[in-house]
Parts: C-alpha cells; structure tokens; sequence
C-alpha cells in the first residue's frame, strides 16, 4: 500500500508541475510568430489591393474600336477615345448623378446608367466630333457593354485607390 501512495502522487503532481511551465513558455512565441504571420498576410493584401488599383488606374486611358460605328456630326465614328483622369470632380459628380433611381448610400457602388454616363464623359472629353449625348444615345449595345465595363474597373480602381490614400488618424 506504501508504494502506491508513493507513486500516485509522482504521477500525478509532479508531472503536472513540470508540464504547465513548459506549454506557457512556448504559447507567447507561438502567438508573437502567429501575430507576425498575419501581419505579413495583411500587409501583403494591401500590396496586392495597391498594385491592382494603380494597373486599373493606368488602364484609365484608351481607344475602344467600335463594333457598331455611328453617325455623330456627319462624320462616322469607329473608335472612341477615352481618359477617365482627365475628367474633373464636377464631370465626375455629373455622371454619377445621372442615374436619379441610383442608391445615393450606395457609395462604394455605381450603376450601368452612371457608368456609361462617366464612360460618355470620358470619350466626348477626348474627341472634338462627338458630344456625350451622342454616346449616350448611338453607342451599340455591345460596345455600350465594353464601356460600362471600363468605367466601372476604373471607379472600383478609384475607390480602392483613394481608400489608400486615406489616413486613418
């Protein structure tokens, strides 16, 4: 009986003592090198997110050959030129006002209507022969498609970008 009382107590409050130290010394590090890794994740997110924005942002400028040509001051138009950095915040606001149905708390967000209005914008800014409501108004159906798509990467580019920028102090 001796011995059992003996070895009982070993077993169970000895190694008890000696474990517990052991697993919180290796917790801290494991958490400061856990910490580090997410931090790293992030930071390598922003990079990602930046060098996106600033490849849409570069891709502001451009010709769209049309697949549909049409008629704007008796000059047939093939090709629209565009810069979405060249328009100022009041052409911007103009565009994005244009669709009155739009969600205005929808901030982050733009609609088919504002973007072929911002895209319009854009291309008429850029060519003397052809005025947004021409755009507007003539551009086909699949070329009007191709413009949405530009200029909604380049205000998802913007928005991102500008987030960015943004301090948070």
């Amino acid at each position: 009986m001796e011995e059992i009382k003996n070895i009982q107590p070993e077993q169970t409050g000895a190694e008890e003592k000696t474990e517990q130290p052991a697993a919180k010394e290796a917790e801290p590090q494991k958490t400061r090198e856990e910490m580090q890794e997410i931090l790293k994740q992030k930071m390598e997110e922003v990079r990602r997110r930046t060098l996106e924005a600033q490849e849409a942002m570069g891709q502001g400028k451009g010709r769209l050959t049309l697949e549909t040509p049409f008629i704007s001051r008796d000059q047939e138009i093939k090709e629209l030129i565009y810069d979405f950095t060249a328009l100022t915040g009041m052409e911007y606001t103009d565009a994005m006002d244009s669709d009155i149905n739009a969600n205005s708390s929808a901030y982050h967000r733009i609609t088919y209507r504002q973007a072929l209005s911002l895209f319009a914008k854009a291309a008429a800014k850029q060519m003397d022969n052809v005025d947004m409501e021409d755009i507007v108004s003539r551009i086909g159906v699949t070329d009007a498609v191709e413009g949405v798509q530009l200029a909604t990467l380049f205000f998802t580019a913007s928005t991102r970008a500008g987030r960015l920028r943004i301090s948070k102090k």
